[in-house]
């Protein structure tokens, strides 16, 4: 089952949405998406179906069929795939830190197996970054972007096999992740390779719960209720072998990297406050070769750990002329593109500010409260 995306569109522009959810079977693969969307409305709407009639009429009644409510607060967003601006590395690097592979698992009365399995790629975000949502959407020219607004939350979804197959798989194939992350991308899609071979059989939805297990925060209560003799596979071990692409770098800090000025109280300076910048990449341990792989690559910064936080490990530049003379330099050559690119220009500015002394007059202390109060979380968005 394909859908055109000339109705796909129509539909979007013609009418406001509010739902949950929906399904589009696919007869060779089984369920193509299932996810938060924005329809509402849309089996009744007199001004939909006014132009609807031949072919597309098939389409229509096919979906009439397939989609299923559940009402919510979404906007629904699908395009083609159009000319970005985004590096691929970038793309690579911004899903190292913020993407998800999973496979999700439902029980369907009308499978073999009793199972279906959906594949599924994702981004979710803050609303802040809508903007950014679509042009990986659009980088991509597959999947979907359901905005869910009761929780400021805009996501990017591809759950259709083909576009898996034909779209994710090869991106991520060609440019390799290289955070811990990769073992849920080779295991994932060793699962999506499943799919095509027995996963309507009992034996392929066990080999698929296998790899599951050892995936993400593995298995659900239910699953290891449903498949208590099922064992997780070996994870996948990553060996890091280096940041591939500056854009990577650029990327990931989009998604894990922290810009942060501190005002405090110092009488050793004449306007009676001191002013550190700092600039800061946090992961989990397990990740922690990479971020020290950064210390060598950008010739700055050093590796912390808390004891509130053994878990984690943080890359951290502290030293102001490592700040002025490396990381924003780099940042002003290889640009973020989310909102925190906004963080990253307000405190290049206050780079600029102290670069100047201007921080210790009275007035280059007001500029950079004022740059200060509008970054990271007090930044205000339309």
């Amino acid at each position: 089952m394909a859908i055109s995306s000339h109705v796909i569109t129509f539909i979007v522009q013609g009418i406001e949405y509010s739902v949950s959810s929906f399904t589009i079977s696919d007869g060779a693969f089984g369920t193509c998406f299932y996810f938060g969307t924005g329809f509402h409305g849309f089996v009744s709407n007199p001004f939909f179906f006014k132009y609807i009639s031949g072919s597309v009429g098939s389409t229509y009644r096919y979906l009439n069929n397939y989609i299923k409510f559940n009402i919510i607060h979404n906007r629904f967003y699908y395009s083609t795939k159009r000319q970005s601006k985004l590096s691929p590395y970038w793309v690579t690097g911004f899903a190292d830190a913020e993407g998800s592979f999973s496979l999700k698992l439902a029980k369907k009365s009308t499978s073999i197996s009793g199972w279906s399995v959906i594949p599924a790629f994702s981004i979710e975000l803050h609303s802040q970054d809508t903007q950014l949502i679509r042009e990986i959407h659009s980088f991509f020219g597959v999947g979907i972007v359901s905005e869910r607004k009761d929780r400021n939350i805009i996501v990017y979804s591809v759950q259709s096999y083909r576009d898996i197959i034909n779209a994710i798989i090869p991106h991520f194939d060609k440019f390799p992740l290289i955070s811990q992350k990769k073992a849920d991308y080779l295991l994932f899609k060793r699962g999506v390779e499943l799919l095509s071979l027995k996963a309507k059989s009992i034996e392929g939805i066990r080999e698929i719960i296998s790899l599951k297990a050892s995936m993400n925060t593995g298995l659900s209560e239910t699953l290891k209720t449903e498949f208590p003799t099922v064992l997780p596979v070996p994870r996948p071990l990553v060996c890091f072998q280096g940041i591939p692409d500056p854009n990577w770098l650029a990327g990931f800090v989009d998604g894990e990297g922290c810009f942060y000025v501190k005002v405090r109280k110092n009488n050793a300076y004449l306007c009676g406050y001191q002013v550190i910048i700092s600039f800061s990449i946090s992961q989990h341990a397990r990740d922690e070769a990479l971020l020290a792989k950064l210390i060598d690559y950008l010739g700055c910064g050093m590796i912390e750990k808390v004891s509130t936080r053994p878990s984690g490990a943080t890359f951290v530049v502290y030293k102001f002329n490592d700040v002025y003379d490396k990381i924003i330099p780099f940042f002003q050559k290889f640009p973020l593109h989310g909102v925190k690119s906004m963080d990253c220009r307000d405190f290049s500015a206050i780079g600029e500010l102290i670069k100047n002394k201007s921080h210790i007059t009275l007035e280059g202390l007001k500029k950079i409260r004022s740059l200060k109060s509008g970054m990271n979380t007090g930044r205000t968005y339309n």
